[in-house]
């Protein structure tokens, strides 16, 4: 990597790391947050839904405007506007504020595959796996702190007050982000006269991309995607108010799972460059569906069950690989838009799906889990055979 390439790719991490342990503080708690609002677990699916789906054509506009005008102008402005959108939270005095601002905050999030396009602009092919693990390491291991920092404001401040608190902390460290994000160099110089024309004629374009070794692997992610978002936005739900888990516990729970799937992560990634993209990617689906099937067996009250299948769930990591063989199969002039549209049928497909796990956990909950765990079987041996290991010094082929 040269100068420029490493600055960048501090920069991405740094941000990440400043943002990274109120994000993930947020998270121990945040559909908890949303029942003591009024809302219940259908109303968090159709959050999840809301948001997914925005953010899914959202994406769109920010990849054609990554490609067009460049990463850092989309990614600068855009990273405040999403530190802004969540005083909504902050503020929130219903369900439907939560709503609201679920929509708002990824609206502003169109930068997204602008991010992940000069992440990918600025690693070397063969180190892609690796790299992209070292890059999100500060931001893990930052986000570490995040669930014993959930545990300790709300056991002191209460979930409702300690959530609002939290949020705040979101807002301040993203938009500080956004501002440091200003100081990023742009690596392609590809300015174009954007417009709707234009901007439709370059999404034909990159559907065009859209066969072989592409099509199948946007087609697994999306597939999985669904599946995981059918269960884990109520993970923290099933554990607290149908295994009766105490929300202390809960966030202990939190915190060890966020420390190993840091270590696995990193192991991933690494693994991804030397044994292949679609082995990590494989490997990582078959501890998804062995966690989820763990989960809908887990008995009340049994904390250590909960947290053991949890770990089972994250024994690898899919997202390193996955990310690395998708910047494989894109040349960097189409980066941003081939991202957008991996997001489009990903954020769909996974905003119905959190609305389908509503709906099943407010019948048989246990249901959430038993259905992905099973329909991820197949995923994981087509996965292993249809997918290439990778392109740059390894077998594989570009479709």
């Amino acid at each position: 990597m040269d100068r420029t390439a490493r600055r960048n790719i501090a920069i991405i991490s740094g941000t990440w790391a400043l943002m990274g342990p109120f994000s993930s503080a947020v998270n121990v708690y945040g559909s908890l947050f949303i029942l003591g609002l009024g809302g219940g677990p259908v109303e968090v699916g159709i959050i999840s839904m809301a948001g997914a789906v925005t953010l899914a054509f959202s994406r769109l506009i920010g990849g054609y405007l990554a490609d067009s005008i460049g990463r850092k102008s989309i990614m600068a402005p855009m990273t405040i506007a999403y530190g802004i959108s969540i005083l909504m939270y902050v503020f929130a005095r219903d369900w439907t504020w939560i709503l609201l601002g679920s929509i708002l905050s990824s609206l502003a999030l169109m930068y997204q595959p602008a991010l992940q396009a000069i992440m990918f602009d600025s690693l070397p092919p063969d180190k892609r796996g690796k790299g992209i693990s070292i890059a999100n390491a500060p931001s893990q291991l930052a986000s570490l702190a995040g669930p014993p920092i959930a545990t300790v404001v709300v056991a002191s401040m209460g979930l409702m007050k300690g959530m609002r608190f939290l949020y705040m902390l979101v807002v301040i460290s993203t938009v500080a982000s956004g501002i440091i994000r200003f100081f990023l160099v742009e690596i392609v110089e590809n300015k174009v006269e954007v417009g709707i024309r234009h901007g439709v004629n370059e999404y034909i374009k990159a559907l065009r991309m859209l066969k072989g070794d592409l099509g199948k692997l946007i087609l697994t992610t999306s597939s999985v995607s669904a599946l995981y978002n059918m269960a884990y936005p109520y993970v923290q739900i099933f554990a607290v108010k149908h295994l009766g888990i105490t929300i202390e516990s809960w966030g202990i729970i939190s915190t060890v799972v966020t420390i190993w799937s840091t270590f696995t992560n990193l192991l991933s990634g690494s693994l991804a460059d030397k044994v292949g993209r679609n082995v990590v990617m494989s490997l990582g689906y078959a501890s998804g569906s062995m966690g989820l099937a763990m989960l809908a067996f887990a008995p009340k009250g049994n904390a250590i069950y909960l947290l053991i299948s949890l770990i089972v769930n994250s024994l690898f990591s899919s997202g390193p690989a996955a990310q690395a063989l998708l910047s494989d199969l894109t040349d960097i002039n189409s980066r941003g838009k081939v991202i957008a549209i991996s997001g489009l049928l990903e954020g769909n497909a996974a905003g119905c799906m959190s609305a389908v796990g509503g709906v099943l956990y407010s019948t048989i909950a246990q249901l959430m889990f038993v259905i992905p765990a099973a329909a991820l079987v197949p995923i994981v041996i087509m996965t292993w055979r249809e997918l290439p290991r990778g392109l740059t010094g390894m077998e594989g082929n570009s479709g």
